[in-house]
């Protein structure tokens, strides 16, 4: 494997709290996937579980490089799934999984970090090594 690209983000929390309480569900349901709602309601915290997946989506899209991309930003294509263990998955779809096939980009990892004011967020984009002659 050879990295491909690397994104940080960092997404304030009280910024989360106060859309969650203004515009409740139809916010989550722009940005964020039916699988990450459940996850993050399900938190005793869902407005930091929010801006960390927030942030971790944005990092992502960092890593994967889209340079002038003028489309809009594809954040329901980008899905960031807690597993039982703790343990981050991305599942890139749409518009998202098109730049990483075409960066050959095969797999995306996160970590995220969350502070009392905010939630930091890495990713780094991996893919196949190329061989130089």
């Amino acid at each position: 494997m050879s990295l491909q690209g690397v994104g940080i983000d960092v997404a304030d929390i009280r910024r989360f709290a106060r859309l969650l309480g203004m515009r409740g569900s139809a916010f989550a349901a722009r940005w964020f996937t039916e699988a990450e709602i459940a996850q993050c309601m399900a938190t005793a915290t869902p407005a930091t579980a929010f801006a960390m997946r927030y942030a971790a989506k944005e990092a992502v899209w960092k890593a994967l490089g889209p340079g002038e991309w003028t489309g809009p930003l594809p954040w329901r294509g980008i899905s960031v799934l807690e597993e039982p263990s703790g343990t981050l998955v991305v599942t890139l779809d749409g518009p998202a999984a098109e730049l990483a096939a075409l960066a050959e980009v095969t797999v995306v990892r996160v970590a995220t970090v969350p502070g009392p004011r905010m939630a930091i967020a890495t990713a780094v984009a991996e893919g196949r090594a190329t061989r130089r002659p």
